[in-house]
């Protein structure tokens, strides 16, 4: 992507984020049975800005509306991680070693829900799925950030190429 066009994206991204309200997205969110910790951690990003170019860009936003379209096209996937989530909630209620268990079990189970529900997206998608649950985390990481990746890093070679 040129510094052109990730200027043009960026101001299109910014544009379509300002037509969103946190309400919305956070109300949909909870329909998807996402746990309540995530969207007001998603809240908290939703109001960072960064000066990019002379103009202050909603990057918060912008990023927050990224994540919720990446949960709207895998559904699965976050199912995934909420069922693990709760696997670790379950653990936590074990008397005396549960809540030292707990956040271990929570990782590994919504690393593995997410991962076999991403799985199931892709099958659901008309993928063939033929890699190892390894390559499914790496291309689930690339599909959600790809597109921020390559605005950003085009935007820093275009506007900070003469900083040392």
């Amino acid at each position: 992507m040129s510094p052109a066009e990730a200027t043009v994206e960026l101001t299109m991204l910014h544009a379509d984020a300002n037509n969103f309200s946190f309400s919305e997205i956070a109300a949909d969110l909870a329909t998807r049975a996402i746990p309540l910790e995530v969207v007001t951690r998603m809240q908290g990003l939703w109001d960072r800005t960064k000066i990019i170019a002379g103009e202050v860009i909603t990057t918060g936003k912008i990023i927050v509306i990224k994540i919720w379209e990446f949960i709207k096209a895998n559904p699965n996937m976050a199912i995934g991680v909420v069922i693990g989530a709760a696997i670790g909630a379950l653990v936590n209620m074990i008397p005396f070693i549960g809540p030292w268990l707990a956040p271990i079990a929570m990782v590994i189970g919504a690393t593995i829900g997410g991962l076999a529900g991403h799985r199931l997206d892709k099958i659901a998608g008309g993928e063939t799925v033929t890699g190892s649950i390894f390559e499914d985390l790496i291309t689930a990481a690339k599909t959600l950030f790809k597109l921020l990746a390559d605005i950003f890093n085009a935007l820093k070679d275009n506007y900070f190429s003469d900083e040392k």
